[in-house]
């Protein structure tokens, strides 16, 4: 269904305009706007299932979610592989009045920065880093540590889970603990916990503990993708989730130009309380919680210290 046929569903279904009419450009608008935040809420609620998706990556500590935004390195921050590639990358002026810095893998406790040795001639410097505690230089040092993986419309994580990479006939999960950032550092290294920390629109840091990190395991990422739109738009969902769609922006369209009595928008508010009952009971029925103490194989068990840590050798 396109979003210009819910709005004109919404609006006629509370008698704001007629089924036979266009809807007006800034009652258009206005649904438009009312719809796109019911879509983002009810995606962060997880009530839209249809948007899960997941991803699996190498194990680090630090992994660096990011889509059409990298707030992450930097202003004017640039990083490389080697120093050959970084040394061989073309400086311009605009570098240089950018104070445009750059650093590689294969060089440690060293910073390149952009310079003009001489009137029209621009080139790299390389500086030993004299103090590791500069702001820049922490930011610019993690993010060279971190592992980058490019996911397009990442609205939230869900969950985190370690994934076996080894071949077996069956993968075996452990999923970690979510833990709020500010608490992240209160937790032993060898704890098997995560936090998630959103930078940007789309782009995330996903951090865990560094003996979780060193497990020869995977991770692996459950999040929600986000629905981009526009009034044009066809969105190819779940009848019942349109269904949702409609009433959801009907009640805020009754809010938002009151011309309904009170019964009926009491009327209104219970359907939509029941449509979103119904799309998130399937999902609590379905769910499945298991407890197993079998890690690698059928034939290792885990031993009680590692059964309540968490951490498995």
């Amino acid at each position: 269904m396109d979003v210009r046929s819910i709005i004109k569903e919404a609006t006629s279904r509370i008698n704001l305009v007629p089924r036979k009419q266009a809807v007006p450009g800034d009652i258009l608008e206005t649904a438009y706007q009312l719809l796109r935040g019911i879509v983002s809420k009810y995606n962060s609620d997880n009530l839209l299932n249809f948007t899960q998706n997941s991803v699996i990556v190498k194990n680090t500590e630090v992994t660096h979610i990011y889509d059409e935004t990298d707030f992450v390195a930097g202003q004017n921050n640039r990083y490389f592989d080697s120093s050959a590639a970084l040394l061989a990358s073309p400086v311009t002026r605009e570098d240089v009045d950018n104070e445009v810095w750059a650093m590689a893998k294969d060089t440690p406790n060293t910073v390149f920065v952009a310079f003009s040795p001489a009137l029209d001639v621009y080139d790299w410097r390389a500086q030993t880093i004299l103090d590791p505690l500069y702001p820049r230089i922490q930011q610019m040092e993690a993010y060279l540590g971190m592992n980058h993986v490019c996911v397009r419309d990442v609205a939230k994580i869900n969950s985190v889970f370690l994934v076996t990479q080894t071949e077996l006939p069956y993968k075996i999960y452990k999923e970690l603990d979510f833990v709020p950032a500010n608490k992240f550092d209160s937790y032993l290294n060898a704890a098997p916990v995560y936090t998630v920390i959103e930078k940007s629109e789309g782009e995330w840091l996903i951090k865990v503990k560094p003996g979780i990190a060193m497990l020869n395991r995977r991770l692996k990422i459950n999040y929600n993708e986000a629905i981009e739109f526009d009034v044009d738009s066809d969105l190819y969902i779940p009848d019942n989730y349109t269904e949702l769609l409609i009433v959801a922006l009907a009640h805020k369209l009754a809010l938002q130009f009151p011309r309904l009595d009170d019964a009926h928008m009491q009327r209104l508010e219970n359907e939509v309380r029941i449509l979103v009952d119904n799309v998130r009971t399937p999902k609590a029925i379905t769910r499945q919680i298991v407890r197993s103490d079998y890690f690698d194989n059928d034939y290792h068990t885990a031993t009680p210290s590692e059964l309540l840590t968490g951490v498995w050798f």
